[in-house]
């Protein structure tokens, strides 16, 4: 099944070690103005996600939110 479309939104719910990740998409602004959107649903381990997630940043272009280290976490 191949399937393209606008993406409109998505959700998630945790399961364990694992998230169910809800895709939402629109082919057409028709259903977009109808809020008839074709869903996705995808089940990941959450390494997966994580990886996915830094792809999608990586893809982005824009710079990536610095994380403080430990120690400066501990020390502010």
């Amino acid at each position: 099944m191949e399937n393209h479309g606008a993406l409109v939104g998505w959700t998630h719910q945790e399961l364990g070690d694992r998230l169910m990740l809800k895709i939402e998409t629109v082919q057409s602004m028709q259903a977009a103005e109808a809020h008839r959107p074709d869903i996705l649903r995808v089940m990941l381990t959450k390494n997966q996600a994580s990886i996915l997630g830094r792809y999608l940043v990586n893809q982005s272009g824009l710079p990536q939110a610095d994380r403080p280290g430990l120690l400066r976490r501990l020390f502010s």
